[in-house]
């Protein structure tokens, strides 16, 4: 049986990450080695240790604080081989689920352990910020096959056979506080927090950080999703023209067959006009910043920075130049038009953190309804970058993405708001596939690794791969320098390019995605801002009784 945890403090400039997900299994002590003992209490520490630091370099960067994990995944624990000289300790962490059938009168097969806090961290970060718990969304040398499998976790710089006896253990006082994983998050219905059942209390407000230093990692949001709810998106309506909308709801995908994704669409317009929901699969819907936003007709575009729940909309319809009977439509169409605007130039924020060390003045989120998009932590946004951080940022042909860490509302000394992107800045380049080398050189953010792993497939046909290199770590990026979401190509590629993909592809060659697509405010109007809900934002293009479907574990913050 595995020891229990132990009691351990630590100084008052580290923070213990509990994590209290875990996919671990207890296994009978028979099918463990005999040479493979459970190591005395504290022996542990430094796995911990060296865990704890890396999950704070992942979800914490430039904290300032040192991170520790509390213990290990529940059921997992750590065993020693001590070799017979004496000086050497070999170590292994146990409790990977062995989901093979073992009882058709097999013989029971070797458990799976690793064999270092690196070896082990892939998997780690996996039950950290995975509530889907989709194990193919873990790349540990267990969950992936050998084929996909990074040869190290990301970012990691310790040999995988690093012995745990040489890494430093921390003591001192009490009360260090813990930094708190939720399992699965939920709106907490006292305050403005995400909150994971069966964890002790709530996240603490700014102010009782001091006294009670808790923190909550928000969860990664819905990132497989092409279309997301709560987005502003084209659509193609009846006509096979495209119009403009916002997804209420995503529908269920059907498990029995591959077929496209389909989307409950509230069309835009004014609050006056009264428009059904509509379905839509994803082959007829485009992301906003597909296309430009056309002219707004010129009797109306002196009202296109007014809100819309001012606008006199039956003034209008009566001044319109055109025939009675095609006003209504005219005025619903340029209504739509305004509002995408207005959306393009705001943003509301949801699921509010706490984040270690952070200013006064700041306030960390989960997440942002970013323009028209949703975008959440732990996920990659397109990114715009100086020269001086980049001499060649103008070239077409590559692809600048941030890892995005945190995201920021700051208050600055004028009163004015500004809404930050703090991350790492990782630029795709292609380049000659050598013989017998393998790259390992794999961002942190899952959809960055699905997209070199498709480009690396399509382009080896002409002798090339795509790296992923790291070009800026920690850096803090206003919200005018994030042009919007990263989209995969294997996924949206299709749907911008249609029959002119496959053939592109068979000739080892991916088209840009990047080349299609605007950045965020390059719509007609002025900055508007920070909202107080994504209903807010489109106040006057829906009718008041609209509801909206914003996705799992999402708590809007009306600040």
């Amino acid at each position: 049986m595995a020891t229990p945890p132990t009691a351990t403090s630590y100084p008052p400039n580290v923070l213990s990450i509990h994590c209290p997900r875990s996919d671990g299994k207890v296994f009978d002590e028979s099918r463990f080695p005999a040479h493979h003992e459970v190591v005395q209490p504290g022996a542990d520490q430094p796995w911990l240790a060296k865990l704890g630091e890396m999950l704070g370099d992942q979800l914490y960067p430039a904290s300032g604080r040192k991170f520790v994990l509390q213990a290990f995944p529940e059921h997992y624990h750590l065993r020693v081989r001590n070799r017979n000289d004496g000086h050497r300790h070999d170590y292994y962490l146990y409790g990977y689920p062995d989901t093979e059938d073992d009882d058709r009168g097999r013989r029971p097969r070797a458990l799976k352990y690793y064999r270092s806090a690196v070896d082990f961290f892939d998997h780690l970060l996996w039950l950290v910020v995975d509530p889907t718990q989709d194990r193919r969304n873990c790349f540990c040398k267990h969950c992936k096959p050998p084929a996909e499998a990074p040869e190290q976790a990301p970012n990691a710089t310790v040999p995988v056979q690093a012995n745990p006896g040489t890494l430093g253990s921390y003591s001192g006082a009490p009360g260090a506080g813990t930094a708190v994983v939720p399992a699965q998050a939920k709106p907490d219905p006292r305050g403005n927090h995400v909150t994971a059942p069966g964890n002790g209390p709530q996240a603490p407000t700014k102010a009782a950080v001091g006294l009670d230093p808790t923190y909550r990692i928000p969860p990664q949001i819905d990132v497989l999703d092409l279309f997301r709810e709560g987005e502003v998106v084209w659509f193609r309506n009846l006509q096979q023209a495209f119009r403009l909308g916002i997804i209420v709801r995503n529908l269920p995908r059907d498990p029995n067959n591959q077929a496209p994704m389909k989307s409950v669409i509230k069309p835009l317009s004014h609050s006056r006009s009264i428009i059904d929901n509509i379905e839509r699969s994803e082959v007829d819907m485009r992301p906003f910043l597909t296309f430009s936003v056309p002219p707004i007709t010129p009797v109306l575009r002196n009202i296109i920075d007014q809100p819309m729940t001012s606008i006199p909309w039956d003034a209008l319809e009566a001044e319109l130049p055109f025939e009675e009977g095609a006003r209504a439509q005219v005025l619903s169409l340029e209504a739509s038009k305004i509002a995408a605007c207005h959306v393009d130039h705001s943003f509301s924020l949801f699921n509010p953190s706490a984040y270690p060390c952070s200013p006064v003045n700041q306030q960390s989120f989960g997440g942002v309804f970013f323009g028209c998009e949703k975008i959440t932590v732990l996920e990659a946004v397109r990114v715009r970058v100086h020269d001086h951080e980049y001499p060649q940022k103008d070239d077409v042909e590559y692809t600048f993405a941030m890892h995005v860490k945190n995201i920021i509302l700051e208050q600055a000394d004028d009163g004015k708001e500004r809404l930050l992107f703090q991350g790492d800045i990782w630029l795709l380049q292609e380049s000659p596939l050598p013989q017998n080398t393998a790259n390992n050189n794999n961002p942190p953010n899952l959809a960055m690794r699905r997209e070199k792993g498709f480009r690396d497939e399509v382009a080896k046909v002409r002798g090339a791969r795509f790296d992923w290199v790291l070009v800026l770590a920690n850096v803090t990026k206003p919200e005018e320098h994030i042009r919007g979401r990263f989209y995969e190509s294997q996924k949206l590629g299709p749907i911008l390019y249609q029959s002119e993909w496959e053939p592109q592809l068979q000739q080892g060659r991916i088209p840009s995605i990047e080349m299609r697509l605007n950045n965020r405010l390059d719509s007609l109007g002025s900055y508007i801002g920070k909202k107080r809900s994504r209903l807010d934002t489109i106040a006057g293009a829906v009718p008041p009784d609209t509801v909206l479907s914003l996705g799992p574990r999402i708590n809007e913050w009306s600040g």
